[in-house]
């Protein structure tokens, strides 16, 4: 009782030998690929919507068969310099701990939320829905990302403010 059926099913399909239509479509997206990638109209998995969710939680994929295995390295090493950016950040302002905290989450948070959308969508992880930060569509992922850079940056625009309280004298 403490889980629903669809995420028993999800389980299943995970520890199964075959994978689940949402993995193996994914899968064949990803390896039709190439290194290349394929033209627009040449993505059949994409275009003929035999990917499912191509444009949120399989976008992975969708960006694979269309950039191939080039583009899709090419978009890991973005995240990969983002995310040690954000840990540059931490070590840069280790003695402010509210931006070196805050900076060393967000880099943690955007590393786990990438690794699990790739690891789930090609097979190594369970089906859970995860958007890939700041390129999947749907709104709410994109906005609380960008609400979430946006705090770091303010906290390091007012770090010189006096222990950021709000009691300064005029």
């Amino acid at each position: 009782y403490m889980i629903k059926d669809y995420q028993k099913k999800r389980i299943h399909d995970f520890i199964s030998e075959e994978p689940s239509y949402h993995v193996k479509q994914s899968l064949i997206a990803i390896g039709s690929g190439g290194v290349m990638g394929k033209d627009k109209e040449k993505a059949t998995q994409t275009n003929l919507k035999f990917l499912p969710i191509a444009t949120s939680d399989f976008i992975f994929a969708s960006f694979v068969e269309r950039y191939g295995f080039i583009g899709s390295f090419g978009l890991i090493i973005l995240y990969l310099l983002l995310i040690i950016h954000l840990l540059l950040l931490h070590n840069h302002f280790k003695k402010d701990y509210m931006i070196s905290v805050f900076a060393s989450g967000l880099g943690l948070l955007l590393f786990l939320n990438m690794s699990v959308n790739i690891l789930m969508v090609i097979g190594f992880a369970p089906v859970v829905g995860l958007p890939l930060p700041l390129f999947s569509y749907g709104g709410s992922s994109f906005i609380n990302f960008i609400i979430l850079f946006a705090i770091l940056e303010n906290l390091i625009a007012f770090r010189f403010m006096d222990g950021y309280s709000f009691n300064r004298k005029l």
